[in-house]
């Protein structure tokens, strides 16, 4: 009877991994008898650190990581089999997951872990060789300690960024250097230069700081390059100071003319209010993490100005640029939050009726809506139904209005006076009375579960100027204050806003919104565009982030008799003979 071709495969299959199982390391026996030995009651009742891993008489397994990276043990490879080798010794057990060993039996008698070890007379040791142990010894762990995800072991150390991180007291050695380091009588972009340099060196810099602090210090007027002669040796560092080795390892470096008062003046509270407002926010996002992390970086920084007596000259400035991370760091996520609540539901229904922004945007009766909702699908805002519209806003006027609006819906349209769009400043927050709520309630009941509204508040603002670099080039002969009229400033208006909305808001925060008035006086807060804290500043610095001078190169060719044809490039009207430049090195398109 013939075999089946497939049983006899199946058969020789596992044969064939038996085989490459019991392959044994070469030198499988040295292997045994060194850990033997580790394990031995020759040595262990005297090795300290072994009987630190496995207790002693206590008898517990021991990491074979650890008995492999012994010096002795550290040639033995591969780990695999190592510890086939292991299982093979009668007197020692090995894990089922090959992790772990320890002894068959375990160690019986005294041992170093005991405190009166090494006063037995009859034991012999080496005076020279012992190490005092301080009992009762502790035990070494066993597992590697894990730690968050993407995390290793250097980035869970102290940065230095910590809420709770204090500067170590100077001694009178480190005080003399850095009196002469921050000597007043220096020009203040020396100090600048030499701090930017000594506070790194202080901190560990991780991704998430560095690329946070480099753009800080762009943003402030301080260039950034890479080390052209790759930093510097132990034997070059000896015979410089202090000074001359933060100035050859810099990479940070304020360029001269910054000392030029008529174009660059030292704000660290202007510069800081327009980083954190303005800036971070648009490049960053407002990912509270990534806030913290932030003013984390500017708040130690101001510390360090301020401990090390940098620029004395202006530490008040640098305490009120510290309590400026305090502040933003507490506003930015509410304005985030804010700008993703406003208008509202009854704003939003008034934009669908007066033709806002929400007008015509409802989606919900389309097919494709339909069916996403069947799956369960959240769609969130896709407008609203005129119906529901005109039914929020109705219930809204009778509700918060006066007598003489109230009548004008009734008697006549509506009609809309300006449609405009300026920045607005929140001065009071008023949220819905009782009175309010238990209108509402009654409301609610009659249209039972089919539209369930929410009690209005005030929203009290008023128009403010976003100074920023929209309307820079405006002429001065006909614009003296550099911006269209397009709103008088410091008028008040008066929004009616849920109060779910309101609880996001808070006074003081900025917004650029448009706002449509209506017959009757009332307001509406048609779209909010973006929302800002309260100290909310913009600095031409922004646009140097961005986008650079262009050049002007002009590239001409002398001809002499005496001299070969020479290039003369003139770069912005200096001659540049000697170097090389790109026809078009701007960032202009």
């Amino acid at each position: 009877m013939a075999e089946d071709p497939q049983l006899q495969v199946t058969d020789m299959a596992p044969a064939t991994e038996q085989v490459a199982v019991e392959e044994e390391h070469p030198d499988a026996p040295i292997i045994r008898r060194q850990v033997e030995y580790y394990f031995s009651d020759e040595n262990l009742p005297s090795d300290l650190h072994l009987l630190q891993c496995c207790g002693g008489r206590e008898n517990l397994p021991v990491s074979i990581n650890r008995i492999c990276g012994f010096k002795k043990m550290r040639s033995f490879k591969p780990r695999d089999m190592v510890i086939a080798a292991l299982r093979k010794s009668p007197f020692l057990v090995v894990s089922e997951d090959g992790k772990t060993i320890r002894r068959k039996l375990p160690l019986q008698g005294p041992c170093a872990l005991d405190p009166d070890f090494y006063n037995d007379e009859e034991i012999a040791y080496d005076p020279r060789a012992r190490k005092p142990a301080a009992y009762p010894v502790p035990l070494l762990p066993q597992k590697k300690k894990e730690y968050p995800e993407g995390m290793t072991k250097n980035m869970m150390k102290p940065t230095g960024f910590e809420e709770t991180y204090v500067e170590a007291p100077l001694t009178p050695a480190e005080a003399a250097e850095e009196q002469a380091l921050y000597d007043p009588d220096k020009p203040f972009v020396e100090r600048i230069e030499i701090a930017i340099q000594r506070f790194k060196q202080k901190r560990r810099m991780h991704e998430m700081y560095a690329n946070v602090f480099n753009k800080w210090m762009r943003f402030g007027g301080v260039e950034c390059s890479p080390n052209m002669f790759g930093g510097l040796s132990r034997q070059d560092m000896k015979g410089m100071d202090a000074e001359e080795i933060a100035r050859a390892m810099a990479i940070h470096n304020v360029p001269w003319d910054r000392s030029d008062e008529k174009h660059w003046v030292v704000d660290f509270v202007g510069v800081g209010e327009a980083f954190l407002s303005s800036y971070y926010p648009a490049h960053y996002g407002f990912a509270p993490r990534q806030i913290e992390n932030a003013c984390k970086v500017l708040r130690s920084f101001y510390n360090y100005l301020l401990f090390h007596s940098v620029c004395d000259e202006y530490r008040t400035d640098l305490g009120k640029a510290r309590e400026l991370c305090d502040i933003a760091e507490s506003q930015l996520p509410k304005t985030h939050a804010a700008g993703l609540a406003l208008p509202g539901a009854f704003n939003s229904a008034a934009s669908t009726i007066f033709g806002g922004s929400k007008a015509g945007t409802y989606a919900g009766n389309n097919t494709w809506a339909i069916q996403l909702k069947e799956e369960g699908v959240d769609l969130g805002d896709i407008g609203v139904m005129d119906e529901e519209a005109r039914i929020t806003f109705r219930t809204g006027v009778a509700i918060m209005g006066t007598d003489e609006q109230q009548s004008m819906l009734d008697t006549k349209v509506v009609r809309v006076l300006k449609d405009e769009s300026f920045g607005l400043e929140v001065l009071a927050i008023h949220p819905a009375d009782e009175l309010t709520k238990e209108m509402y309630n009654i409301q609610n009941g009659q249209t039972k579960r089919k539209l369930c509204l929410q009690p209005l508040g005030k929203l009290v603002c008023r128009s403010w100027h976003i100074a920023d670099f929209h309307e820079y080039d405006l002429p001065k002969d006909k614009y003296p204050n550099g911006r269209l009229p397009k709103a008088e400033e410091g008028k008040e208006y008066e929004f009616w806003v849920e109060d779910s909305v309101l609880a996001e808001c808070f006074v003081g925060m900025k917004m650029d919104a448009r706002i449509i008035t209506l017959e009757g006086g009332i307001t509406i807060l048609d779209e909010v565009k973006e929302t800002m804290c309260s100290f909310y500043k913009w600095l031409p610095n922004e646009l140097w982030m961005e986008r650079h001078p262009k050049q002007v190169v002009v590239r001409k060719k002398e001809w002499e008799e005496d001299e070969e044809g020479k290039e003369k490039i003139e770069v912005n009207g200096e001659d540049k003979g000697g170097e090389k430049f790109a026809d078009d090195d701007s960032d202009f398109e």
